[in-house]
């Protein structure tokens, strides 16, 4: 069998498939199709935790280019805007 990288590179269709482990299931080898990762990756949330200001971000350990997002007293006013830690 040839190395992997001598293969020629494409872009994927939805109905290709790729290879994988399901660390959940002594680490079977499994199948998966470009589109269920896609729909996975779409569905995804990241819970961000909500501060009133960038200093009580920084307080409550976010660091500097990591997520976080504003609470209703934040100086905006508004509830959920995500922001960057400056």
């Amino acid at each position: 069998m040839a190395k992997i990288e001598t293969y020629a590179t494409t872009a994927p269709a939805l109905t290709d498939i790729l290879l994988g482990s399901d660390i959940n299931a002594a680490n079977a080898t499994k199948n998966f199709t470009v589109e269920s990762i896609v729909d996975m990756v779409s569905t995804a949330t990241i819970p961000l935790t909500a501060y009133a200001s960038d200093a009580a971000a920084g307080a409550g350990g976010v660091t500097i280019g990591q997520l976080w997002q504003t609470t209703a007293g934040h100086a905006l006013g508004v509830a959920g805007v995500v922001m960057v830690k400056q």
